[in-house]
């Protein structure tokens, strides 16, 4: 997969890249200046597009498309001073969202699902909000979705597109306690038999994924990041990972998008244990493809996330009697084992791909220099 990153040029901000031999270089957002931050985003929509476009063989050579349109001053929507009644939810959240100039997989994730969930209760008028209070999603989901919505009231009062705040007495939900037992026990790390026995069923009921589940406990990088792994990211010679990309699923649909890490941090190089460079050795094919994936499906497909999950991973885990936690519990395994075994906080960041070490400190503080119990 081509990597892309914005370089800056003079102030402006400019793209480069090489597609089949062939050189470009624009300035994807003309105007657009480098110390901006808004301006950054929107360039990082954009290169996401172009890598898109690669991937799936639908690149414009002539870089039309590619090229940013300034959004109108004012959304194209009537005054609604006077008439409050008619404005609705559906069309303040369409042009919030497209204000926001988000790239293809965060528009996709909770904007897209409160996007449906407005649409589903028949798209109310501005000044309805049981929609909201009546619906039975969970306490984390409510609150999130409330703390969105705020974000789009605050936006339409800016623009001068409504007058008043129809969530002036909506409340966020007390968190349950029996959902932060859930969401700790979901981040609980599993021990080291729980490892050996999940690997060792694995390999005896889905070789397949085998490979697959053992590599995510032992390098504690990102589902997505597994799964967009290509054979052109691992160099045998010098024992290192390079994590450049991630495969993602759009919500509501079947379509995967590839995209770069969560963060500029997530790009990063790992240094492999012996465990994981006997791994990739093993399932290492003679003729290698440097642009496939190194983990697939059993059909030879992109590994489905939710499929994996549901259809493997947790009935493995149902069958040795190991209560259950999500895939993504096998990075905080490796994270809090790196910080038991003595590594400090900065290279386990690094490890993780964090800006620092503030997220470490904050979710595996607790097993850092964990005092023991003196002898008597």
């Amino acid at each position: 997969m081509l990597n892309i990153f914005p370089q800056k040029h003079g102030n402006g901000i400019r793209l480069r890249f090489t597609v089949q031999g062939r050189r470009f270089s624009f300035h994807p957002l003309p105007g657009g200046r480098w110390d901006d931050k808004r301006d950054q985003e929107i360039v990082v929509t954009i290169l996401t597009k172009v890598q898109n476009d690669i991937l799936a063989g639908n690149f414009d050579p002539t870089l039309k498309k590619y090229r940013h349109k300034a959004l109108p001053d004012s959304i194209t929507i009537a005054p609604v001073a006077p008439k409050l009644k008619e404005v609705n939810w559906l069309d303040l959240c369409n042009a919030w969202i497209k204000s926001l100039c988000l790239p293809v997989h965060t528009a996709a994730g909770h904007y897209q699902a409160l996007h449906r969930q407005i649409e589903k209760s028949g798209n109310p008028t501005l000044s309805e909000v049981d929609w909201l209070l009546n619906s039975k999603i969970a306490t984390s989901t409510f609150n999130r979705r409330l703390s969105m919505l705020r974000s789009l009231i605050q936006w339409c009062r800016e623009k001068n597109l409504i007058d008043f705040d129809p969530l002036v007495k909506v409340v966020h939900r007390k968190t349950i306690i029996e959902e932060q037992q859930k969401q700790e026990e979901n981040c609980r790390p599993f021990c080291h038999n729980e490892i050996v026995r999940i690997v060792e069923l694995f390999r005896q009921k889905h070789p397949t994924y085998a490979p697959f589940a053992e590599f995510m406990f032992f390098t504690g990088v990102r589902t997505g990041e597994a799964v967009g792994l290509l054979w052109r990211h691992i160099d045998f010679d010098k024992r290192l990972i390079s994590i450049k990309q991630s495969v993602t699923r759009e919500r509501g649909g079947y379509k995967k998008v590839v995209s770069q890490p969560k963060t500029r941090q997530s790009i990063r190089t790992l240094r492999m244990s012996n465990r994981v460079f006997d791994l990739l050795v093993l399932i290492k094919p003679q003729n290698i493809n440097p642009a496939e994936f190194v983990f697939k499906s059993p059909t030879g497909c992109v590994i489905d996330h939710g499929r994996f999950r549901a259809c493997y991973w947790k009935p493995v885990l149902e069958q040795l009697g190991i209560p259950y936690r999500k895939p993504y519990a096998t990075r905080h395994t490796l994270l809090s084992e790196a910080l038991e075994q003595g590594l400090t906080v900065p290279q386990v960041a690094q490890i993780a791909g964090h800006k620092d070490g503030r997220m470490i400190l904050q979710h595996y503080g607790h097993v850092i220099n964990q005092p023991q119990l003196p002898e008597f």
